[in-house]
């Protein structure tokens, strides 16, 4: 149903996700990345209760829960994107495209 694809900052990692349902309630996705630490957090977390996962605080998700455990950047933008695909297939939000882009960086 959405396909997504992430390209890192700094560690230059890149993931794409596949979302499905396996009925109503339930997204299904397969996840590639380069990165070991994506790849070892979807080899346990594989599905997500549509419902269940956009009516929680966002630390209290399953996703981040799961990113929280298995990915050690904070700033990873593959669980926001899980997210996004939650979003997109739950059929209440339109897929659009996310960016952050630094358009000035000033050292100390």
């Amino acid at each position: 149903m959405s396909l997504c694809w992430i390209k890192a900052g700094w560690c230059g990692h890149e993931t794409s996700i596949d979302t499905g349902k396996r009925n109503m309630a339930i997204m299904v996705f397969t996840i590639e990345s380069t990165c070991p630490h994506v790849r070892r957090m979807h080899s346990r977390f594989k599905e997500i209760n549509i419902g269940e996962e956009l009516t929680r605080k966002i630390a209290e998700t399953k996703t981040f829960k799961a990113a929280s455990k298995y990915i050690p950047c904070i700033g990873c933008p593959v669980p926001s994107a899980i997210l996004k695909c939650v979003e997109a297939v739950s059929g209440s939000y339109q897929e659009a495209d996310s960016m952050i882009k630094f358009l000035h960086f000033y050292p100390d």
